[in-house]
């Protein structure tokens, strides 16, 4: 049953993206809850994350996008 999704994907629209965002943002909140040594630095260690988090996603979807409109 679980594998149909694979088959056959739920479609989205373009503005679900911006889910990735909150999405993010609240798993740096926590990571860094737990592996910040002093909560002064949990503000500047969670907006460092958040956007590593980002720039990685985008060049992960960047790699992919080409991979599959030029090698495949």
């Amino acid at each position: 049953m679980i594998a149909k999704l694979f088959v056959n994907p739920v479609l989205m629209g373009d503005s679900y993206i911006f889910f990735v965002l909150p999405l993010c943002a609240v798993v740096a909140i926590v990571y860094k809850a737990v592996r910040v040594e002093h909560l002064r630095q949990l503000p500047l260690q969670v907006l460092r994350l958040w956007a590593f988090m980002l720039v990685g996603l985008a060049a992960l979807a960047t790699a992919f996008y080409l991979l599959l409109e030029y090698v495949a």
